[in-house]
C-alpha cells in the first residue's frame, strides 16, 4: 500500500526543527528578493495549529466541508521552476 504523503511547510522564521535535519525533510526552495516576501506575507496564518489536519486534507482535498470550515485557507494553484542561471522559467 502506498502510505507516503507530502507536506509543504513554510517556516516564517528560523526553525532548526524544520530545516532538513531528518533524512525525510528535504528543503527544496528558498525565498529570494523582496517580491517573494511580499507574496509570503499575504498567506493567511491565522488558523495556526487549529487549521485542517493533514489527514483531512489528504482525504477530502478542497471539499465543500473544508472550504466552509476554513474559508480563509490559501491554496497554491500553480508554481514555476526557475532556471537560476538564466532567470527564465523552465517548462
Amino acid at each position: 500500500k502506498n502510505s507516503r504523503s507530502n507536506q509543504f511547510i513554510v517556516s516564517l522564521q528560523a526553525n532548526p526543527r524544520l530545516a532538513g535535519g531528518s533524512p525525510w525533510e528535504v528543503p527544496w526552495g528558498e525565498l529570494v528578493g523582496p517580491h517573494s516576501f511580499t507574496t509570503l506575507s499575504k498567506i493567511y496564518t491565522g488558523y495556526g495549529e487549529k487549521g485542517p489536519s493533514q489527514g483531512k486534507l489528504r482525504r477530502q482535498g478542497t471539499s465543500l466541508e473544508v472550504q466552509e470550515s476554513f474559508p480563509l485557507l490559501d491554496y497554491i494553484i500553480s508554481c514555476s521552476i526557475m532556471d537560476e542561471s538564466e532567470g527564465n522559467t523552465a517548462s
